[in-house]
Formats: structure tokens, C-alpha cells, sequence
């Protein structure tokens, strides 16, 4: 038997399906925010760059890009495009990641959950691994550039 620890890298959709959720607990006891499809993308990014520079693994298996406005899963993006900038809400967790792993995203979340899309865009803006790849012909965002970038931002 297999532990549950191996699941990963997850499809970046899981991961996305969790974030959703989280997004979607936020303020319960007020309207729920859920999240826009541009804000779940740089989450996404957040927590790959979280689980390189930190565990020294992808969360995830699909290739971040580097569009204008910041970093993108365009799978993801495509499934949820048709939300255009109205808020995703999931009212039960679609995900089936590792309870570990809901741990971990749920401090990445507490991170970077209480900002705009647009401060996270700026964010994303402001670092080496969208800059290099937004000048770069294929406009693939290396692992190795997140894990390079982030690895001495975390690991003080």
C-alpha cells in the first residue's frame, strides 16, 4: 500500500479545487468572497514557488507561463475562464489532496490570501522568475528559476 504522501505533484486543478474552497470558507459569517480566476492563478503560483523553495518538490505537474498578468496554469485558466472577474465558490472541498498538504496551502493562503489580485499581480510583476520568462521566447516560468528566486527568501 502506498502512502498518501506520494501523491505528489498533484494536477494543478486539485490544487486549484482547494484553493477555491479556502477562498470560499474566508468570512462565513459575512457574504463568502470566493476567489477570481486571476487571483487563484497567482495563488497557484505561491504555492508551487512554496513547495520548490521549501520541500524541494512541485506541488503540481503542469508548467506556469508568464502572461501579462502575471503567472498563469492555462489549464486552469481555461476551466475557469468563463467566471471571467466574478468570484469562484465552491461550497464543499472538490480537492482530494493529503491532509498535510491542505495544511501547508492553508499557511500559504494565510500569506497571501488577504490580498488583492491585483497587489498579487504587482507581486508576481516585481519578481526575477516572471520577468525572466515574460522576456523569454517560450514564456515558461522555470521550477528552477522559483526554486532558485524563492529557496533564500524562505530558508533564512
Amino acid at each position: 500500500m502506498t502512502t498518501q504522501a506520494t501523491k505528489t505533484p498533484y494536477k494543478a486543478e486539485n490544487v486549484a479545487n482547494y484553493l477555491i474552497f479556502l477562498a470560499s470558507q474566508e468570512n462565513q459569517e459575512k457574504e463568502r468572497e470566493g476567489i477570481t480566476n486571476l487571483k487563484l492563478q497567482k495563488m497557484l503560483y505561491f504555492a508551487q514557488a512554496y513547495y520548490l523553495a521549501k520541500l524541494g518538490k512541485p506541488l503540481f505537474v503542469e508548467k506556469l507561463e508568464a502572461w501579462d498578468y502575471g503567472a498563469v496554469v492555462p489549464d486552469v485558466y481555461k476551466k475557469f475562464k468563463n467566471h471571467k472577474n466574478k468570484p469562484i465558490i465552491f461550497e464543499e472541498d472538490k480537492s482530494t489532496l493529503v491532509e498535510e498538504d491542505k495544511e501547508v496551502l492553508k499557511k500559504v493562503w494565510d500569506t497571501f490570501g488577504g490580498y488583492s489580485a491585483s497587489r498579487l499581480v504587482d507581486i508576481v510583476h516585481a519578481h526575477a522568475p516572471w520577468k525572466e520568462a515574460s522576456v523569454s521566447g517560450n514564456k515558461v516560468i522555470s521550477r528552477k528559476a522559483i526554486k532558485d528566486y524563492y529557496a533564500p527568501l524562505l530558508n533564512k
